[in-house]
């Protein structure tokens, strides 16, 4: 705050921007800015909301606080797509009253270099400053009335989608009223999730509440700690979205059309589980589930079965694979029940099936019989399972084991050996299996529904039980999209190369996992020189080991000239990034942008905004077979992604949304 130089109306600075203004205000009594148009306002173009908003803030005109000319600033950023925060204040001088007050786009000026209130360190916190000038300014003279001398429209980064506003923090404000309601159903003795999900029923959305999940705990929290707060349960886990779509469910099965868009981006890894029953009907509950960009659970779809015959299982797969378009996984695990298994080799020939790893423990002790105590044969056993890297290896750990304890009458461990390609992960080194190793993400959501389902009387309940799952799965996807649109993620390395590349490209959660992996090439070398080992002189072979004494040798090969690169441990093939070996080597050879190749789509931010549509290369042809034309799968799953993106666009515009 500033004592000296008092600024007049006359002494407005120059203007670097485009001068805009504003006659009056509009504010809700919640506190939280309104964003529907005056009554007179006619909706003409898409951007009208924004036009609208942006009207009222031409410089010059009267506002009649700073509260006010807060809010609806809030009100137009909301609109447009940025978050607000407040910046830089004066006042007259000698004196605590205020004679400006500035507006600002929450990207403005730099990273803090000042570790937080929370002890985060300084490399840890997230990039989310990137020097934009957007700005609102409000001065006024003595005594006089607050007026627009600035408004300056220029912003340097992507803005925010429409149904992604509502998250941003300037949005996020728990009214009075809002407040008071959410305390009196905690103390009623309701859980705060509950109670969250009974407000996003009431305002039909989690859009339209104006605040998200994190803020009623943070709210609670705070409340608990100055008022000894007890009523209520508050470490309930489970969240109760209520599905606002309307779908189309039968007994058989449900399918929406945003099942199928999920499954176009992140169908390459398929789990599929059947151990849970419904309660009323003992019904076989049979989840689809896969990982999105994010690694977090996403739900392509849900099957109801009466028995796990391997005709119900075909019927059931086929009647998945026409719900996606006939898109085959890459990779599909699911628990060793043979009808499962012959279903899965018959309708899905060209994925690689993988048995869980999960429930052949769980049920190998059983089998074992005394050498369940033995650790030296648990140890032979788990590296048959995991730690082979290659399959000369495996052959000669098992015919150690079976040897060294005279197991060749164990029939169960015949019928594992015969199914070692579809468990041991050595058989598997080559194929893109997103890091599973189990049915895990199935048994998630199976555990979600048994929690809800001592409680369900009908199938109808189950049915909006699975919906609130996956309402909330997508929520969370939303919440991490908002995340990684609103800033790059800290490096622990700053202006290291690969980083930066790494940091543009990836969402935060696989930036993170990349990141471990090369801050661990720092501490592998190379135990040889690097030669060549084939005719053509651009390929090298390096042998890499960490420092540990009893880690492996790791033999790595790289084209000087194309950058390829490949690492016997097949981190990226099955996980798609690449391993400490491969980045100590793209280190040392002075590579300091990752190659293309190396980024695998489905974990990039911007996955769902990569949209390959283009029939000057691919021909105007609707068949599906080779004469050059488009592929019917391909024409229909991309325009049911334009068609998706363009709704999400006409939301907020009157006129667009009947034009659609």
């Amino acid at each position: 705050m500033e004592d000296n130089n008092s600024l007049s109306l006359e002494e407005l600075e120059e203007d670097y921007g485009q001068e805009v203004g504003i006659d009056h205000i509009s504010v809700m009594q919640s506190g939280v800015p309104d964003l529907s148009l005056p009554k007179n306002v006619e909706v003409h173009t898409e951007n009208s909301v924004v036009d609208v908003l942006e009207s009222k803030l031409l410089v010059g005109t009267i506002v009649n606080s700073v509260e006010d000319a807060y809010l609806l600033y809030c009100q137009y950023a909301h609109a447009k797509g940025f978050s607000v925060r407040k910046g830089d204040q004066r006042c007259f001088a000698h004196t605590d009253e205020l004679q400006s007050k500035e507006f600002i786009c929450s990207c403005q000026g730099l990273k803090d270099e000042k570790s937080s209130i929370k002890k985060i360190p300084v490399y840890q916190k997230p990039v989310t400053r990137t020097k934009c000038k957007e700005k609102l300014k409000i001065i006024r003279e003595k005594d006089g009335e607050w007026q627009v001398s600035r408004f300056f429209m220029e912003h340097n980064h992507e803005m925010f989608a429409p149904d992604q506003s509502h998250l941003l923090r300037s949005a996020c404000n728990i009214s009075h009223a809002k407040k008071s309601t959410l305390e009196a159903m905690v103390n009623a003795g309701i859980s705060i999730s509950s109670a969250v999900s009974f407000m996003e029923n009431e305002a039909c959305g989690t859009e339209n509440l104006g605040f998200i999940r994190k803020d009623a705990y943070d709210h609670m929290s705070r409340l608990k700690k100055h008022t000894k707060f007890e009523n209520g349960d508050a470490t309930e886990l489970i969240q109760y979205f209520i599905n606002k779509a309307k779908r189309k469910i039968t007994f058989t099965g449900i399918r929406d059309y945003r099942c199928a868009v999920d499954y176009e981006y992140f169908g390459d890894v398929l789990s599929i589980d059947t151990t849970y029953r419904t309660n009323k009907y003992n019904l076989i509950c049979a989840p689809f589930i896969g990982i999105n960009h994010h690694k977090q659970n996403v739900l392509f779809g849900l099957a109801f079965m009466s028995d796990e015959t391997e005709s119900s299982f075909e019927w059931l797969f086929t009647t998945f694979l026409d719900s996606i378009n006939e898109k085959q996984p890459q990779t599909m695990f699911s628990d060793q029940c043979q009808a499962m298994m012959n279903a899965i080799e018959t309708v899905f020939p060209h994925a690689h099936h993988r048995l869980c790893q999960w429930h052949i423990n769980q049920n190998a002790p059983s089998h074992f019989g005394s050498l369940n105590g033995d650790s030296a044969f648990k140890k032979l056993w788990h590296k048959c399972m995991t730690y082979c890297e290659s399959e000369d290896e495996f052959e000669a750990t098992w015919k150690h084991m079976i040897d060294s304890y005279n197991l060749d009458d164990n029939k169960w461990l015949k019928g594992m050996y015969r199914l070692r390609g579809k468990w041991a992960t050595v058989f598997s080194n080559e194929r893109f299996s997103a890091g599973l190793l189990a049915t895990s993400r199935s048994e998630v959501t199976n555990m979600v529904l048994k929690k809800a389902g001592n409680k369900m009387s009908s199938l109808y309940e189950f049915v909006m039980n699975y919906t609130k799952i996956q309402d909330s799965w997508r929520v969370k996807e939303k919440i991490e999209d908002t995340r990684c649109r609103r800033g790059k993620p800290a490096q622990i390395l700053k202006n290291h190369p690969l980083l930066i590349h790494a940091a543009d490209v990836y969402t935060i959660t696989i930036y993170q996992l990349f990141e471990i992996e090369l801050v661990n090439s720092l501490n592998c070398k190379s135990v040889e020189h690097p030669y060549c080992f084939s005719n053509d002189r651009n390929w090298i072979e390096i042998k890499v080991k960490s420092h540990d004494e009893n880690s492996r040798i790791r033999r790595v090969v790289f084209n000087k000239q194309n950058h390829e690169i490949k690492c016997s441990c097949h981190k990226f093939e099955t996980m798609g990034i690449l391993c400490k070996h491969a980045l100590m080597v793209l280190n040392s050879m002075n590579v300091v942008v990752l190659p293309n190749r190396y980024i695998l789509k489905r974990w990039m931010k911007n996955v769902r905004n990569r949209v390959n549509f283009d029939f000057k290369e691919s021909g105007s042809g609707g068949g599906g077979g080779g004469g050059g034309g488009v592929s019917e799968m391909v024409f229909v799953n991309q325009i049911m992604r334009s068609i998706y993106d363009l709704t999400q666009l006409s939301k907020p515009h009157e006129d667009t949304r009947k034009i659609l």
